[in-house]
């Protein structure tokens, strides 16, 4: 009976110390497995935190506005390769670039010009353009008819036949669709593009060509066209951005237009609003309560080559100065899965166009780097145009938020 105790009793210590062996193989399994799916935890979220955001970087710039001078410059033996070349890294880093093409592309039957309000660039300044990392030009200006349908389909056709970049805003005729869609990121980028008018008028069988946002004969605002576009979009696209060509020339403030239909783009669901036209750098602002739009009411002139404008005011410098330089702005968004859209992070640098006493050497130049060299050389220094005056403009103009 003892003896069955004892072997009970000795029974019962092995078990228990089996039992205390394999808790401590297995207790610590048990733990670093937690970690494990502590870790995985982990991960999956880092994961599900990217798939939740999507990013996008764009770059905008105003008006191409290419001018006689440039050309005579050229003509006269300069490179054109001088042109771009301080500026090209900006439109590489990002993911859609976009600007306003602000002349015709002409062809060899066309004729050049690039004075007198009536513009028609020699064919190369296409490759030229072209040159930069550019994804979209909108083609709708007041200078989209300075030649007519021969000159609207000239500019579509290079860009269609030559590269890779988008154009919007001008059509050829029987092309119905009007707005663009590139995709970017994952994400569905939509584009329209509009003008408050043409210096020339066109014959009523070609108004549907130009995307015009006010009708060239009775300046009634077409709302419902504007609204069925940015409707389509709306539907197609996570992000919507409209390019205005708007308000008054030689300005630096928005008008009760352009105010307007901000608003009622914001009110569509537009994202982002890119203006030109002012010759002029204007106001960036973020407008909207409940669906929030960012506004460049006017970026200036991207190229520009005009030394001296007549219909600025006369006995002022002023416009003839601002005119030599326009805002490049670089803009971070961030998208979540819901489709709504931070404005993460907007910088803007001013760009100036210069060329020398001579009128010659035609180069765009950021802020940045605008040397003493540069400021004291340029054709307008003596009339005002110094680091300081783009400065002031600049800081009075636009918001330190977006500087």
């Amino acid at each position: 009976m003892f003896m069955k105790r004892k072997n009970m009793v000795a029974l019962i210590l092995i078990l228990i110390l089996i039992t205390l062996g394999i808790t401590y193989k297995v207790l610590p399994k048990i733990v670093l497995n937690d970690k494990n799916k502590s870790n995985e935890v982990i991960e999956n979220k880092t994961t599900e935190e990217k798939k939740d955001y999507s990013t996008l970087n764009l770059t905008v710039v105003g008006d191409f506005l290419f001018e006689s001078p440039y050309y005579k410059s050229i003509e006269n033996g300069d490179s054109k390769d001088l042109y771009f070349n301080k500026v090209k890294s900006y439109f590489n880093d990002d993911d859609i670039s976009i600007g306003n093409m602000e002349v015709v592309i002409g062809n060899d039957n066309m004729k050049i010009s690039g004075d007198g309000y009536n513009f028609c660039a020699p064919s190369w300044i296409g490759p030229l353009v072209s040159s930069l990392d550019l994804e979209v030009l909108s083609t709708a200006n007041n200078h989209s008819y300075d030649r007519d349908v021969e000159g609207i389909n000239s500019t579509i056709d290079y860009f269609k036949n030559n590269t890779d970049i988008i154009t919007l805003g001008t059509e050829k005729q029987g092309n119905t669709r009007k707005t663009r869609i590139i995709e970017k990121n994952g994400l569905k980028i939509g584009f329209a593009s509009f003008t408050l008018g043409t210096n020339i008028k066109p014959s009523k069988e070609n108004v549907s060509l130009i995307n015009y946002y006010k009708d060239p004969y009775t300046k009634e605002i077409l709302k419902n066209q504007i609204s069925e576009e940015i409707s389509y979009l709306k539907k197609n696209a996570d992000i919507i951005i409209t390019l205005m060509h708007w308000g008054t020339e030689f300005t630096f403030y928005p008008n009760d237009e352009q105010k307007e239909m901000a608003n009622y783009l914001n009110s569509l669901g537009v994202d982002i609003i890119v203006g030109s036209h002012s010759h002029s750098i204007q106001p960036i602002e973020i407008i909207g309560e409940d669906k929030k739009t960012l506004v460049y009411y006017s970026l200036g002139n991207f190229v520009s080559a005009d030394d001296d404008i007549a219909r600025t005011p006369k006995g002022q410098e002023t416009f003839d100065n601002a005119y030599q330089f326009g805002l490049l702005s670089k803009i971070s968004l961030k998208i979540n899965k819901d489709n709504n859209i931070e404005f993460d992070n907007i910088k803007t640098e001013p760009i100036i166009n210069y060329f020398n006493k001579d009128m010659r050497n035609f180069e765009l130049i950021p802020l940045s780097e605008y040397n003493e060299k540069y400021e004291k050389s340029h054709y307008r220094y003596n009339l005002g145009l110094s680091k300081d005056f783009i400065n002031k403009t600049f800081n009075n103009v636009i918001d330190e938020n977006f500087r």
